[in-house]
């Protein structure tokens, strides 16, 4: 009661302090939500596009429908596929036909026996695409496979460079955040020296000495850190309910790798890391500010 009567005290009487760290710690905190919520929709944006690449694979001639079909029957079986799309031979002249339908040249002289029947297979996982590539490349009965690797890599490539530095980025800010804390609750200590050397002399805990300013650097960044959540629920249910990104339609974001998550759960989820966050930085700060000054 009497360390929650002092912090009282001191917010009332130095409100220009308390809240400019308010203010400084919601500003980091809401950063950290909008570098989290960036990393969550680039994976999402990447995992997305990533699963548009596809390996195709066009038989012979010789190899008839039913034995595609039945590969076709087997790779939908397989852990590993997202999807498997068979074009056949009549399917492969009318596609390219739309295609080159201002082509009345090109058009007459096309033929079912030109165009070769196709498998298209899409995995879940996009490097699973090397081993299809592979699977099929050294068949007999397969004409050739198409598979755009480089464009694969270049996913991969910007999935992790976007990771990397986001990852980065937060971490700078959590230290910046810890900073603040650590700046504020030592000014406040600094004020109150000379109380806290009388209390040591006349026997005070530690416990008893620290524990108004750990409250005060908890309410700090617990506050910072709640309006920070505050805001970015806001945003990402605006986003939602106005299908802003279309992402309502999908109801779900890819969180890490291949992770999923419903929308809605991500936001409960922002909100509760970012209030943790708040109350382990307030009280980590806290006790690092104080830790000299036990020592007296």
């Amino acid at each position: 009661m009497t360390s929650l009567k002092s912090l009282i005290e001191f917010l009332k009487k130095e409100k220009v302090i308390s809240l400019s760290s308010i203010l400084a710690i919601f500003i980091s905190f809401t950063l950290l939500s909008f570098i989290f919520t960036f990393l969550v929709f680039s994976n999402t944006s990447l995992n997305f596009l990533q699963k548009q690449v596809q390996v195709r694979v066009f038989f012979k001639d010789s190899f008839d429908q039913d034995q595609i079909k039945q590969i076709k029957s087997e790779l939908e079986n397989d852990s590993k596929v997202l999807e498997v799309t068979y074009t056949s031979k009549e399917d492969a002249l009318r596609i390219f036909k739309d295609l080159s339908k201002n082509d009345p040249v090109l058009q007459e002289s096309l033929t079912t026996n030109i165009l070769p029947a196709s498998l298209e297979i899409k995995t879940k996982d996009v490097k699973d695409l090397d081993f299809f590539y592979e699977e099929f490349y050294s068949k007999d009965y397969v004409e050739s496979v198409k598979y755009l690797k480089d464009i694969k890599d270049k996913f991969q490539y910007y999935s992790t460079v976007v990771t990397i530095i986001c990852l980065i980025i937060t971490l700078l800010f959590f230290i910046v955040s810890f900073g603040i804390i650590l700046s504020t609750i030592r000014i406040n200590i600094f004020q109150k020296k000379d109380e806290i050397e009388i209390m040591k002399l006349v026997g005070a805990s530690d416990d008893f000495v620290q524990t108004p300013f750990i409250h005060q650097g908890i309410v700090y960044s617990m506050v910072g850190s709640f309006f920070a959540g505050l805001l970015f629920t806001i945003i990402l249910l605006t986003i939602y309910f106005t299908n802003f990104l279309g992402l309502k339609d999908t109801n779900y974001l890819y969180l890490v790798g291949n992770f999923k998550i419903p929308y809605l759960l991500f936001v409960v989820l922002l909100v509760a890391v970012i209030n943790l966050l708040g109350y382990l930085l307030g009280k980590l700060g806290s006790k690092t500010a104080i830790k000299n000054y036990l020592k007296v």
